[in-house]
């Protein structure tokens, strides 16, 4: 609803969609995903299969040496404690709900993803809008830390290194982030959005998409509590290892 398609997409949705009916068997990669298929292009249920994602074998926890967190926070000015978060900045990834809930709570964020800072974004796209909002709230804003696009092994470090990972989307056909940061063994606080529940499964904590309170007290849960975010962290390793390469 809020971004009705053109000439042009409607001419490409037809298109997409006669590419869809005509072919032997689609791969979907969660059945939140596959009931979309069916849903919105009105495919046979009986050619979906559901064939979900993995993140890297190099994701996972790893023990780091003092000195290599230390060296890793200089080179990003990182805070102590922090929620992460990874991704793009579009309407789904319900990013605005986000960083207001952490600003009410008070909790300093680490934000990763190359559209946070990139310069060369035509702002005036309503495909946008979120971007712009987002930038605006965070302007000047201490508590918040964005780092744009970074190196894997960085990334795979700020997971290990993260108090709690934040995705309360309200829609996803996966969510790969949420799964890297289970597999490095961070706490995870999220949405049921699309496809995240399947991913998660009962080893995050759950929060109202739509309710910046729902979110703000969920992280502050998880943030604030040792045992929970061990707990969670375990339920997380154990639930990543459902997704393989090798099963995929």
């Amino acid at each position: 609803n809020d971004f009705p398609a053109g000439k042009k997409g409607i001419l490409k949705w037809q298109i997409q969609k006669a590419a869809l009916k005509s072919s032997n068997a689609i791969i979907a990669d969660s059945e939140s995903s596959k009931k979309d298929i069916i849903n919105y292009a009105g495919i046979s249920e009986s050619k979906i299969r559901v064939v979900y994602l993995a993140a890297g074998q190099e994701f996972k926890k790893v023990e780091s040496s003092k000195l290599k967190v230390q060296s890793l926070k200089k080179k990003y000015r990182l805070p102590d404690k922090f929620v992460l978060y990874v991704g793009d900045v579009t309407w789904n990834k319900n990013l605005p709900r986000l960083v207001v809930a952490v600003k009410n709570a008070n909790i300093p964020m680490v934000m990763v993803g190359g559209a946070l800072i990139n310069e060369n974004t035509n702002l005036n796209n309503p495909w946008n809008k979120d971007l712009v909002q987002v930038r605006r709230l965070i302007k000047e804003d201490q508590r918040i830390t964005t780092l744009g696009f970074i190196p894997k092994e960085d990334l795979i470090l700020l997971y290990n290194m993260a108090t709690v990972f934040a995705m309360p989307s309200i829609y996803e056909g996966f969510g790969l982030p949420i799964l890297e940061a289970m597999s490095c063994g961070c706490p995870v606080v999220a949405s049921r959005g699309g496809s995240l529940a399947e991913v998660v499964g009962e080893a995050g904590k759950y929060t109202d998409p739509y309710e910046i309170d729902s979110i703000a007290k969920g992280i502050s849960e998880v943030f604030n509590s040792s045992s929970l975010q061990k707990e969670l962290s375990q339920k997380g390793i154990i639930q990543s290892k459902k997704f393989t390469w090798r099963k995929t």
